[in-house]
């Protein structure tokens, strides 16, 4: 099984092409957030930020990897046929290193996403992105629109884990860069993604 380790910072692109290419070429795009709210619900706790951050701070304490084993156990209980799965939302190279004791190096590889941050903080308010019903996401969209510096706090609280080590480290990059030079459409980035996972899948390393 190939994994693809996507990573990158908030609304640079990463969901939206995973999505699209998921469906496109049936591979599971598993993300890993859905486990620390898993975590949370399985306490009874309410999905505050508070929460979420305490939990899941716990849980790396246990193991800085938690969350991706996590999503890895998912995989392989619901997906083992797959030929690839598509990890999203991984935030540190601890995470990498767990895959690849798994899997091994040459079976996963990191994809990583980038923009500007005046484009990505500009698709908060994208119409699609603002009229989709995604619960907790919709309303810390809502927080960042209100006040850009809670954007910014987020950024930094990823980069605090790790992340850009992992876009730093990558093996491949997908520049979504739309609001400034040098233009890249989503066509053009979608096309972009598409080339660099069917190389990953037919690597024959």
């Amino acid at each position: 099984m190939k994994i693809i380790v996507v990573v990158g910072l908030p609304l640079s692109g990463k969901t939206t092409h995973c999505a699209v290419i998921s469906k496109e070429k049936n591979i599971p795009m598993i993300e890993t957030g859905t486990f620390v709210f898993k975590e949370v619900e399985k306490r009874g706790l309410e999905a505050t930020p508070e929460n979420v951050s305490k939990v899941a701070k716990e849980c790396k304490s246990i193991s800085d990897s938690y969350f991706t084993e996590r999503a890895i156990e998912y995989a392989m209980e619901h997906h083992a046929d797959a030929k690839a799965i598509m990890l999203n939302g991984v935030k540190a190279m601890s995470e990498v290193e767990f895959l690849r004791n798994k899997f091994s190096e040459e079976n996963v590889k990191i994809v990583s996403f980038h923009a500007s941050p005046p484009t990505r903080y500009a698709r908060l308010n994208n119409p699609d992105r603002m009229t989709s019903d995604r619960g907790k996401k919709s309303e810390e969209d809502e927080a960042m629109r209100a006040d850009k510096s809670r954007f910014e706090a987020r950024d930094q609280k990823e980069l605090g884990y790790g992340v850009g080590t992992l876009i730093a480290l990558s093996d491949f990059i997908v520049n979504t860069e739309d609001k400034k030079w040098p233009y890249h459409s989503f066509e053009y980035t979608i096309r972009e993604f598409r080339l660099i996972v069917e190389e990953i899948i037919n690597n024959k390393e």
